[in-house]
């Protein structure tokens, strides 16, 4: 038999797991970097949303700017393995998703940091936070803000060949996901620092419209994987009784999704007004766990289809 058509045959024996996105790749621990700054990226970006529309706290709006612009960087870094080529990431606009990502990240780092600018105390610069140039870096910063929240569902989607991540769910799904992890993140960074600005009643209600859309949104892509090719069927199987059930059903939708919305109409229904902080911050947690558990799910359920998949 010649050597092709034993590759041949290889390829068509089953669904192949992707190994270079996510912890559980050929690289371990590097290729989990990636997923780590999917994650921060879109949660940082949340909060500077969050941060400057829904309430005004400089301190948090600031945290969500050094959470993309450091902690998205040092782990795109550590998956490269190659510092002296992470310039390259930024070479293919045309073509990669990545590097789109890269380049709405620098974007908002630089809208981000001229609007918030006179706000730390450079007060030479000639514009401010409530002049029409700075609300135009406003307005700059929501918008690369965005893209940044969307883009690694995007990219997931663009993979033709994994059939559980090319579906147009996934940036709708992931936006959701950063929005909600951006509230978590400003609720927890409001109530750490003694911030005023919070008012507990706004975040809990938006928290709880984004928690039952992220609900609806999980259950939607369940059915769509069911009802989708073998390799998609095989990757619902795998999200709901394999050890990956752990992530997904344990800590991404009844820890992530399920303790937060309980909390939330705990408090709705109760007299919690003295404690209402507390219960946030607690569901907050909560809900960041619930996200990064539902990207690792996802990325990890990611199977490459056989040659022949109906």
């Amino acid at each position: 038999m010649a050597a092709n058509e034993v590759k041949v045959k290889e390829f068509k024996s089953g669904p192949r797991a992707q190994l270079e996105w996510g912890f559980g790749g050929r690289r371990r621990l590097r290729d989990g970097a990636l997923l780590i700054a999917l994650f921060v990226g879109g949660i940082g970006a949340g909060q500077f949303i969050i941060s400057t529309s829904v309430i005004e706290s400089t301190t948090s709006a600031l945290t969500g700017l050094l959470i993309v612009g450091v902690g998205k960087t040092v782990a795109h870094l550590v998956y490269l393995g190659r510092p002296e080529r992470f310039y390259r990431m930024f070479l293919r606009p045309q073509s990669s998703w990545i590097s789109r990502g890269l380049i709405f990240m620098i974007f908002f780092v630089m809208f981000a940091a001229g609007y918030l600018g006179p706000e730390l105390g450079f007060d030479w610069l000639p514009w401010t936070a409530d002049s029409t140039f700075g609300q135009l870096l406003w307005t700059g910063a929501l918008a690369a803000g965005v893209l940044v929240m969307v883009y690694d569902g995007f990219a997931m989607a663009s993979c033709k060949s994994i059939a559980s991540w090319h579906t147009a769910l996934l940036p709708v799904l992931f936006f959701v996901y950063s929005l909600a992890g951006g509230i978590a993140l400003t609720v927890l960074t409001t109530f750490a620092a003694g911030d005023e600005a919070l008012d507990d009643e706004t975040m809990l209600t938006l928290d709880a419209f984004l928690l039952m859309s992220m609900l609806a949104l999980v259950v939607i892509y369940m059915m769509n994987l069911k009802g989708s090719t073998k390799t998609a069927k095989e990757s619902l199987r795998l999200l709901t009784r394999s050890s990956l059930a752990f992530f997904f059903i344990g800590l991404a939708i009844l820890a992530g999704l399920g303790v937060p919305l309980t909390l939330a109409y705990l408090q709705h229904v109760g007299d919690y007004e003295s404690i209402a902080s507390g219960l946030l911050a607690a569901s907050a947690v909560f809900e960041l766990t619930g996200d990064i558990s539902v990207r690792h799910s996802i990325l990890r359920t990611g199977l490459h289809a056989p040659f022949v998949d109906a």
